[in-house]
């Protein structure tokens, strides 16, 4: 089924404004694999949908605004991937390394971050420490580990709370 331009520009338009790619799609009336493909093209053809995006951001939020919205996604995907880690059906020594990894993933994510925005620098410190906790725990004693995991949730909104 062919879609009308208006449609494309649509889905275009509500994804560049912040909505996810589904939910773009779903609003126009189009398949998610329908609006990948369209997103797909359009790069080819040197309208990068991603860097529309993060120019609107930009411009709409300022920088500050703009910096927040980074970390929020971030930490979002962290919590969601630890959520799914602990539904998991593998080997507890497995979701113990995979979550130091996640820990060790958010520590880069955060120190990088800091460069760039010096307020975040006492929370890249917080989540540091809270990596070489981890760290250590998978080296040294796993099921402390394990039993630390259904924490970190709260841990991480306790220091987001306190330094971000």
């Amino acid at each position: 089924m062919a879609h009308s331009q208006e449609t494309r520009d649509t889905v275009r338009r509500l994804y560049v404004e912040g909505m996810p790619l589904n939910g773009a799609a779903i609003t126009a009336g189009v398949s998610y694999d329908t609006a990948q493909d369209w997103k797909r093209r359009a790069k080819a053809k040197g309208d990068d949908w991603d860097d529309a995006r993060a120019a609107y951001r930009i411009s709409e939020q300022g920088i500050d605004d703009l910096n927040q919205q980074l970390v929020e996604d971030f930490a979002r995907q962290v919590l969601t991937t630890t959520r799914e880690l602990e539904n998991a059906t593998i080997p507890a020594s497995d979701k113990a390394q995979l979550l130091a990894q996640l820990a060790d993933a958010y520590a880069k994510f955060s120190k990088a971050f800091s460069r760039v925005n010096p307020q975040f620098s006492a929370l890249a410190v917080a989540l540091d420490t809270l990596t070489l906790v981890a760290e250590h725990l998978r080296a040294e004693d796993p099921a402390a580990l394990r039993a630390l995991q259904p924490h970190f949730e709260v841990i991480g909104q306790a220091i987001g709370n306190r330094y971000g």
